[in-house]
């Protein structure tokens, strides 16, 4: 650095915008609960460097010190549940609103999918972080773990317009037990299986849409279970799965890797895809209708390879057997927003920056960064509807 250049420290201005979205969330809070709030979420949207709660309240010119915010996460008496609640069904309300003023009748994505937030492999004294499955660096044969905390996140498309709904946080069976060791009866967790939790964000959905619209619930081959099939079936009529499967499930008595040797022969229908980055791919594709173990009704399966010789394709299932090959791979791509919204809550928003202890505390912080993520969200849509100079709320 040149001798005599000095660095201006950056300064955090509350936003006038944010302070009306948080007035109108009608959030049970006190004046002080609110500042902290406020300077929490409008650093994690506008501050520099680290996310961390210091470094966040260092920006503020008349902020406390830093152990006040931490106090405010850790034994602040507010419902961070009841935050995440709201902020699902206003955003969900706006898009429902819109779409609805167009007079169209369009069909509902609801993605499913899960996030680990990464932290040191030496960290022990933060509750919930534990080591996890890494799905990106694990082999076929070879598993990996890293320490983090998951959460189990719900993503909602409608037309032209998505928005993230809910998420969870997802302890594993031993994590619970160890945290409710020193807990008393009443504050000790509950533990809940991703399939749970999934089955949880879709029963708080359900009553929200329209029951004249088809809804398809799109996830990876994780969540490709014989439970969640059944239960999106009893949802309704108009309700369906559509998600990747792993070649080892089976499909009237055979393995789907061994239907992809028995169809070797078989026409390939083509299928041409663009990615979102607007690049075009085309896929062979060959479809079976059958019914899946445990499963008591047909389901179509689409095995997709990216050339002829091909020797690991990919499967997917559709629990709609009316639509075609192409209409399911085209309609599976639409999971892609559930992804970007990974990266904005980690890259941008700090989401796994969490230094508190207790697990309330990083349920609380969790909420307030998806808090920032909303906001970013609906200011994106205001922009996108030309409304710069009148900011307006979902009633």
């Amino acid at each position: 650095m040149p001798k005599g250049v000095v660095i201006l420290k950056s300064i955090i201005h509350p936003d006038q915008a944010l302070k009306q979205y948080l007035s109108h969330l009608s959030i049970p809070l006190s004046k002080p609960q609110q500042q902290h709030v406020l300077r929490i979420v409008e650093g994690l949207i506008v501050g520099n460097g680290r996310k961390t709660l210091s470094h966040l309240y260092a920006q503020w010119v008349d902020a406390p010190d830093a152990s006040a915010v931490a106090d405010f996460l850790r034994v602040s008496t507010w419902s961070e549940q009841s935050l995440d609640k709201r902020l699902g069904e206003i955003n969900l309300a706006d898009v429902i609103e819109r779409v609805q003023r167009g007079g169209s009748s369009p069909v509902v994505y609801v993605s499913i999918d899960d996030s680990t937030s990464s932290k040191d492999k030496d960290t022990h004294a933060l509750e919930g972080v534990d080591w996890q499955h890494d799905h990106n660096a694990s082999g076929r044969n070879t598993p990996k773990y890293k320490k983090g905390m998951v959460h189990v996140s719900c993503r909602v498309q409608i037309g032209n317009h998505s928005v993230p709904f809910a998420y969870r946080l997802y302890l594993r069976a031993k994590t619970v037990r160890n945290l409710n060791r020193g807990r008393a009866k009443e504050e000790r967790l509950r533990f809940q299986t991703k399939y749970q939790l999934v089955r949880e964000m879709l029963q708080q959905l359900q009553p929200l849409l329209p029951k004249e619209w088809r809804v398809y619930v799109l996830f990876d081959s994780w969540y490709a279970s014989a439970k969640l099939l059944k239960f999106v079936r009893r949802q309704g009529k108009r309700w369906f799965c559509l998600g990747a499967i792993k070649s080892n499930r089976i499909l009237d008595g055979k393995r789907l890797s061994q239907w992809n040797k028995d169809l070797k022969h078989k026409h390939y229908d083509s299928v041409e895809l663009k990615t979102v980055t607007g690049s075009k791919h085309t896929y062979l594709t060959r479809s079976i209708t059958g019914r899946l173990n445990e499963v008591p009704f047909d389901v179509c399966v689409v095995i997709s390879k990216r050339h002829p010789r091909d020797s690991h394709p990919k499967y997917y299932l559709c629990t709609d057997t009316s639509l075609s090959a192409a209409k399911i791979l085209k309609r599976y791509s639409k999971r892609w927003s559930i992804e970007t919204d990974y990266w904005y809550l980690k890259q941008c928003l700090g989401l796994g920056e969490f230094r508190v202890q207790h697990y309330e505390a990083i349920h609380k912080w969790y909420s307030l960064v998806h808090l920032a993520l909303h906001f970013c969200m609906l200011n994106c849509a205001v922009l996108n509807r030309g409304m710069i100079h009148s900011f307006q709320l979902p009633k």
